[in-house]
């Protein structure tokens, strides 16, 4: 069997860092991002789907996550160099004058697109099955994986594993797997030899930095417990929980009504989203060593380059001499950066569908020039967490903010946010949006700091260059 096809046996499909590959390797290829690139694209199936009964749809996130983990004694055979292979297979083969890679967002997918060039995403997601600890239980849950982290961790000396644990966001997975983040804080020969063959001579290495941190315990050797992520619960309330999360345990029919998490020692990299800087020296060497320009986008949080995207975007269709006046918002990995493009829409990522993400997009749309159309897509987790933002309030914001029309598409608003044909859907309704537009010619990287320069607006990132490049 290839590493390839190792790989895909544990990685998850529904994962921000596999679709980060998936999404701009296919894009990279003429394709799209239809059902996360490995399910069906059908509205009939959708509907389908989502007209089952509510217990029913709650139980097909629950399954899914139980299909998606490996049993847990098959955790030894997870391999970072696996994975890294299965990162760069996806990738047609250049030389491409930009390589991106770092942190996973939505918007740095489609600053890869924009720029043709392949991202290597620092953090992917293993999962192995794990139905014995209840999800309320973070304590049970670090003591019951902890020996599987430092395990996989011993077995692959080039990453670091957060165990990530949220019975908020990912209560309906956690029935049936528990999640192990695994971090890159080395290149590795699969990475390094990619960036040796197939960034074109004199080429740039983009380096994306998320900074944000995150409250964990240490359990081994490069093994980390996080409880929670980032969401509709603040990183505080986690730890704390008061009246809020009280009563959703009490509509969750958990016997607990307040988590009791292990004590933290320390904050490290946000397990999904965050950087670990122990990675940059390595670009640095490799940079210096094949006369590669290294450049930096650091951000703090991940939404953070949401702005920024969308507005470069429409700097460059408007450019290019397309429309600027379409903005499209997609939600965690349902994104699609080749309809975004041939739609002539500039694309607004939203982290999730919680009410950090609205706020941001309400923020945007005040500050920004005004969009004729702006169409809003979003994820559903399979139940209602605290902070998940009803489809109406996001249709008003849409509605309200656009000169001709402001819509929700490709949501079963009845069903959401159990809508469990959601994936199924997106690309579909944005397939149906006319019209279409040749593709523009790509983004140069120089063209990012004419941007930066002819704009008044103030983003939260820094853009450098790095000095030992």
């Amino acid at each position: 069997m290839s590493a390839r096809s190792r790989a895909a046996r544990y990685l998850v499909d529904f994962d921000s860092g596999v679709n980060t590959a998936r999404a701009v390797g296919r894009y990279l290829r003429g394709k799209d991002h239809r059902g996360m690139s490995v399910g069906p694209s059908s509205r009939l199936l959708a509907d389908l789907t989502s007209s089952l009964p509510t217990r029913a749809r709650r139980g097909t996130f629950s399954a899914m996550g139980v299909q998606q983990g490996i049993p847990l004694d098959h955790a030894r055979r997870i391999s970072a160099d696996d994975i890294a292979d299965w990162v760069t297979a996806q990738y047609p083969g250049g030389p491409y004058p930009v390589v991106m890679i770092g942190s996973p967002s939505g918007a740095a997918v489609h600053l890869a697109a924009a720029l043709r060039a392949p991202y290597l995403p620092q953090t992917t997601l293993a999962a192995v099955r794990e139905l014995g600890t209840h999800p309320d239980d973070p304590r049970a849950a670090m003591e019951a994986l902890a020996p599987t982290a430092q395990l996989v961790a011993k077995r692959n000396p080039d990453v670091a594993v957060h165990h990530m644990h949220d019975p908020a966001q990912d209560r309906p997975m956690l029935e049936g797997m528990a999640y192990l983040r695994l971090k890159r804080r080395t290149l590795g020969r699969s990475w390094e030899r990619f960036l040796e063959e197939r960034l074109a001579p004199g080429g740039t290495i983009l380096l994306v930095e998320c900074t944000r941190t995150w409250r964990t315990r240490q359990v081994g050797e490069r093994a980390y417990f996080q409880f929670g992520c980032l969401g509709g619960v603040s990183e505080e309330e986690y730890h704390d929980s008061g009246a809020r999360i009280a009563d959703y345990l009490a509509r969750e029919r958990s016997p607990r009504r307040r988590w009791d998490p292990p004590e933290p020692d320390g904050r490290r990299p946000e397990a999904e989203w965050g950087f670990d800087p122990a990675l940059r020296p390595d670009l640095e060497r490799v940079a210096q060593r094949c006369g590669y320009r290294l450049r930096r986008l650091v951000v703090e949080e991940p939404q953070d380059l949401s702005d920024f995207v969308a507005d470069l975007h429409r700097w460059w269709y408007r450019r290019r001499g397309l429309p600027t006046e379409r903005l499209l918002a997609q939600s965690y990995v349902q994104w699609d950066p080749l309809w975004a493009q041939r739609l002539g829409a500039v694309p607004f990522w939203l982290r999730f569908n919680m009410q950090p993400s609205f706020e941001d997009l309400q923020r945007y749309l005040h500050h920004a020039d005004p969009y004729d159309e702006i169409y809003v897509n979003l994820f559903s987790q399979g139940l209602w967490s605290p902070g998940v933002v009803p489809v109406r309030h996001w249709r008003e914001l849409a509605a309200s903010a656009a000169r001709v029309r402001g819509q929700v598409i490709g949501v079963d608003e009845d069903a959401y946010p159990l809508d469990a044909g959601s994936t199924m859907r997106y690309q579909p309704a944005f397939a149906a949006l006319p019209p279409r537009h040749p593709l523009p010619a790509p983004l140069d990287v120089a063209e990012i700091d004419r941007f930066l320069q002819s704009t008044t607006a103030s983003y939260r990132l820094t853009w450098s260059e790095a000095a030992s490049a």
